[in-house]
């Protein structure tokens, strides 16, 4: 896992949560393969969306939650520090201003490929769907917004104490006017409706 900090789950939490790899809900019966898998094709409502979403989640979403997987409280960059080196302000801030930029890449990408690709014979699939990518948008822009801000730090600033730059860093990160994200939970009502399981990762 790469080392990443709190701030980005300011940003990331409304798309990744505690998400893990997918898994299909198969038989519990391991040793009948073909058993399986037909159990499986009964349950998916649309298994060529399935397969789409699928493709591109686990090429588009599931890499964020493995590299900025985050800790969970606001102290927690202050506590990793305490056993980890610090690489100081200037290139602590170009790692965030990175890992946004990675984030929301990865977030165009995958709304891109659902937007083109992601067509259902179910009503409510292809709903779902579509607010997805709507919210997926709105929260593109709002990665943007964050990276305006970030910009606005001075080199004066860069002068700070390392506990008093990442405070500031986290302020900075924080809208006045957080976008109304739905973006995680419509995630996971796909997630329902395509039968798909995720684990919470042991960390």
């Amino acid at each position: 896992m790469k080392n990443k900090f709190l701030v980005l789950l300011l940003a990331l939490v409304m798309v990744l949560g505690a998400v893990a790899c997918s898994n299909k809900k198969t038989n519990e019966n391991t040793n009948n393969t073909t058993n399986n898998e037909d159990s499986v094709a009964d349950k998916v409502v649309d298994e060529n969306y399935y397969n789409v979403y699928t493709k591109n989640y686990e090429s588009s979403i599931v890499p964020l939650e493995e590299s900025y997987y985050i800790y969970g409280n606001v102290d927690s960059a202050e506590k990793y520090y305490k056993d980890h080196d610090y690489p100081g302000n200037k290139e602590y801030l170009k790692e965030v201003k990175d890992a946004l930029v990675d984030s929301k890449s990865k977030v165009q990408e995958f709304i891109d490929n659902m937007e083109k690709e992601g067509n259902s014979d179910n009503d409510k699939v292809n709903k779902l769907n579509k607010e997805m990518i709507d919210d997926g948008k709105k929260l593109i822009e709002d990665i943007d917004k964050r990276l305006k801000k970030l910009d606005e730090i001075t080199d004066k600033d860069l002068e700070k104490s390392d506990a008093e730059f990442r405070r500031l860093v986290g302020e900075h990160i924080v809208l006045e006017k957080e976008g109304d994200h739905d973006f995680r939970e419509i995630l996971r009502k796909l997630d329902k409706e395509l039968n798909i399981e995720r684990k919470s990762p042991n960390r």
